[in-house]
């Protein structure tokens, strides 16, 4: 007997189902901002480096990276709503250990578990939409998916930094607690809350599955501890021969299958490939700024942890504005050449980031990150819709959790990027090493935007349904 979430084709534009998925992406974004704020006071508690504390926000990419293959399969197999309520609870579980557990390392093991949660709750919006609503309200719906992820990420480092000024750093974790059994109450209240039930599962590609976790993890790892360990340590090396052979054995067996838990011809829509690798760029270049930004305004503007959280508000507040009005902007301008300009004003956000120094005034970071949000706003649900629409319905779980896998990808390589690259600079015997680190690592952020703005010249204007 195996576990299974069972079909549902019954809950087509179930609202309740909708919103819960729209709470799913605000819990989600609310629990990396929050804690993202949080990282500096955190690496003074525990005396640690940039590079070291990254690894709270890196743990839950890792898992979340590794399992959403894993969570898109399920999607297209089973209930939305049994997939919610199994990451509401993981999430809610994980949550309320990290405020009680003080051991760093601990921590690190229970963010890690956590992922797994994430990767169900961050998957089912886009797939939901994309399986269950018309076309003509698909493209508001993404819309309004972007902007719950604009609120978690704007009132995660603002409610962050608030209970971290005025009670504790561990305080933050209390925040996401509450709003996963408010996703649980929802689906409880509407009828839709159900956990799985056991039946035998037969077409499963449960070998697949194990296979793009391990390659996954074991490549993630080894990137990241390349840097710390040398690419001639034993346990590095030990990873790169694990990630080579569980891919190679990945592949094989997706060609092999009948039903693989990733289709590879996906990938052979222009569109998608394309929006698949956009979001990588654009999520290692923005989350990885983000990452870094609270330590400027800490350590180097000496700002509190609660103005450093009003502060990060400011460009998401503005994707938050922007996102919905995507379908309006939409219809003056081609999906391309949105993408294209989105993708100008990251490269610009970077250079202007990059000006900064300790003297630098309130307004000129305000100014540039309004800039960001602008980006963000434009970038996130157009690109969200030419990937998922470039697919037909009865792959749009696995579409959703290929792009969910290179949003964790670029988060994580973006948090890792930044903070080797930060770390190294500051390492180095020159004149305010500090500054020119913060300097040249958010200049480098700017180069990978120019190089996605080049990648979007080759989206096709139209978005045509791919594979049958």
């Amino acid at each position: 007997m195996k576990a299974e979430i069972l079909p549902n084709n019954k809950d087509k534009n179930n609202k309740s189902i909708l919103w819960a998925s729209y709470l799913a992406a605000t819990i989600v974004l609310m629990d990396l901002s929050s804690v993202n704020i949080a990282l500096p006071t955190i690496s003074a508690y525990y005396g640690l480096d940039i590079s070291q504390v990254s690894w709270l926000l890196m743990a839950s990419m890792l898992s979340a990276a590794s399992f959403a293959l894993i969570a898109g399969r399920l999607i297209d197999t089973y209930k939305a709503q049994s997939i919610l309520t199994i990451g509401f609870l993981i999430f809610s579980i994980g949550t309320i250990s990290c405020f009680f557990v003080k051991n760093f390392e601990f921590l690190i093991i229970i963010r890690f578990f956590q992922g797994f949660g994430e990767a169900l709750l961050y998957v089912v919006g886009p797939a939901y939409i994309s399986k269950n609503l018309p076309v003509d309200k698909q493209q508001t719906a993404y819309g309004i998916w972007m902007s719950s992820t604009a609120i978690g990420i704007s009132l995660g480092p603002v409610i962050g930094g608030f209970l971290i000024s005025q009670y504790h750093w561990q305080s933050v974790f209390l925040i996401n607690f509450t709003l996963s059994f408010l996703g649980m109450f929802m689906l409880l209240i509407s009828g839709k809350f159900e956990l799985p039930r056991l039946k035998i599962v037969k077409d499963v590609d449960y070998y697949g599955a194990i296979y793009s976790f391990i390659y996954l993890a074991s490549l993630i790892y080894a990137l990241s501890m390349t840097k710390k360990q040398g690419i001639g340590n034993y346990s590095v090396i030990v990873s790169y021969i694990v990630f080579i052979i569980f891919l190679v054995l990945f592949l094989k067996r997706e060609k092999r299958v009948a039903k693989p838990i990733f289709n590879l011809k996906i990938f052979s829509v222009r569109n998608f490939n394309l929006a698949a690798i956009g979001f990588f760029l654009f999520f290692l270049v923005n989350v990885g700024s983000r990452f870094l930004r609270p330590f400027y305004f800490e350590n180097l503007k000496l700002l509190s942890p609660q103005i450093s959280g009003l502060l990060m508000m400011v460009a998401p507040l503005i994707m938050f504005i922007l996102s919905p009005l995507a379908k309006s902007i939409s219809k003056r301008l081609k999906h391309k050449m949105i993408l294209i300009l989105a993708n100008v004003l990251l490269a610009a956000s970077m250079f202007w980031f990059s000006r900064w120094n300790a003297q630098t005034a309130v307004w000129q970071l305000v100014s540039a990150m309004v800039l960001l949000g602008v980006s963000m706003g434009l970038y996130y649900p157009v690109n969200s819709l030419v990937g998922m629409q470039s697919l037909p319905a009865h792959q749009s779980g696995m579409g959703s959790a290929a792009i969910a896998t290179s949003k964790s990808m670029g988060k994580l390589m973006g948090v890792l990027l930044f903070a080797v690259f930060f770390t190294y600079i500051n390492s180095l015997n020159i004149s305010d090493s500090i500054s020119k680190a913060y300097e040249y690592t958010f200049l480098m952020g700017s180069i990978v935007a120019l190089g996605a703005t080049f990648l979007s010249f080759n989206l096709k204007n139209e978005n045509p349904v791919g594979m049958s």
